[in-house]
């Protein structure tokens, strides 16, 4: 399944090749990395992408690895595969404007 994410949107993971520790947490994306990009992780060290496409992402307890050691710093790396787009049809707004609209 592919989406169209952008910068700024709102997921969840749901698979991992490694950090499994990962999935079923919200996360917010940042930018997407190909190989050769660079990154700037959150300990401020600037990082070589060399692998497939993926999203950098911020979040509560998010697991990286970083110096080849996995660390809890709120951030991530993941495939955009392993993301499933978080919409707002849940909001309080939206279902109340849903149950008032008409059935067909």
């Amino acid at each position: 399944m592919s989406h169209q994410f952008k910068p700024g949107d709102l997921a969840i993971i749901v698979g991992a090749n490694s950090l499994t520790q990962n999935i079923g947490k919200q996360c917010q994306l940042r930018e997407l990395v190909k190989s050769g990009d660079c990154f700037v992780a959150p300990n401020g060290m600037v990082y070589r992408h060399d692998d497939v496409p993926c999203w950098t992402l911020v979040g509560d307890e998010l697991a990286a690895v970083l110096d080849g050691e996995v660390v809890h710093i709120g951030f991530g790396v993941h495939e955009p595969r392993h993301l499933m787009p978080l919409l707002d049809n849940f909001a309080p707004e939206r279902q109340k404007a849903k149950e008032a609209e008409p059935c067909a």
